[in-house]
């Protein structure tokens, strides 16, 4: 199980260093904390996508990462 967490943190860290143009360490300290605060990011996400008169779904179907 730790072989796979580890393996999507560097593949988020590589896509977030490709897409902002950032050194690795700063790429990695951004998918760390992503990766640790995903159920605040979702949340973010959520009410940041929803539209004012969309009913939202309720937050247990939502997950950044599926395990």
């Amino acid at each position: 199980m730790q072989k796979i967490l580890l393996s999507r943190l560097m593949r988020m860290s590589w896509e977030i260093q490709r897409r902002r143009h950032t050194n690795r360490s700063k790429a990695l300290l951004s998918a760390w904390v992503i990766f640790q605060n995903d159920d605040i990011a979702v949340g973010y996400l959520r009410a940041k996508h929803s539209t004012r008169h969309s009913k939202p779904a309720p937050i247990k179907n939502f997950s950044l990462f599926n395990f």
